[in-house]
């Protein structure tokens, strides 16, 4: 049977299966494995085909991005949904994100920043990308925190959270101790209770 797909929807689904590729190979892989030439054999395409879409290595690892993003955004919702039986919205949006921060996709996106570190290209393709993607996460942490997003200490708690979440990732790659991260996630649960009862910080 003929391929009826329009030209437009054919190299869209053609730049799709490089994405999903790379994707997967960051995820399996990592960055320094992720090379063009393993996209290419992964999706048994050739070389110039794959420069059509992406003329870099940086394009390629950037556009990455929005599609882990949207997975872990996957995962959050999933993990919502797995936390409706703890009562306190504070607690629920943090154990929520928590749970998010240790998926293969998070710490892949995590893992491009820090090849972004002495790459120049790369580093501008991230920043970029983030900055594409910063509108979608903003309005799913906003989301999960939705309780106290009109609090003074709001912008604080979320920003606080995020950094200390990331954190916990990293050291989970090296340093595998569940019940030691379930205790600070804890501790700081605490944390942002109090910081919720004292005045808006100047």
């Amino acid at each position: 049977m003929q391929n009826t797909m329009p030209p437009t929807a054919k190299a869209q689904a053609t730049r799709q299966r490089f994405l999903d590729a790379a994707v997967a190979s960051l995820i399996e892989c990592g960055v320094a494995r992720t090379t063009t030439l393993e996209v290419q054999r992964r999706c048994g395409a050739s070389r110039g085909a794959l420069l059509h879409h992406f003329p870099t290595h940086a394009a390629l690892l950037s556009a990455t991005i929005a599609e882990l993003v949207r997975r872990n955004d996957e995962v959050v919702r999933r993990a919502e949904s797995a936390m409706g039986h703890i009562d306190n919205p504070v607690e629920r949006a943090i154990r929520t994100l928590a749970s998010m921060s240790v998926q293969p996709a998070y710490l892949a996106e995590l893992e491009l920043w820090g090849a972004a570190r002495t790459d120049a290209d790369l580093q501008a393709a991230v920043r970029s990308a983030e900055r594409d993607a910063r509108g979608e996460r903003e309005r799913v942490v906003d989301s999960l925190f939705s309780a106290i997003v009109e609090h003074p200490n709001y912008a604080a708690v979320k920003a606080l959270s995020i950094a200390f979440l990331r954190g916990l990732s990293l050291s989970s790659v090296l340093v595998s101790h569940p019940e030691h991260d379930q205790r600070l996630i804890g501790q700081w649960i605490w944390a942002v209770e109090a910081l919720l009862q004292t005045p808006a910080q100047s």
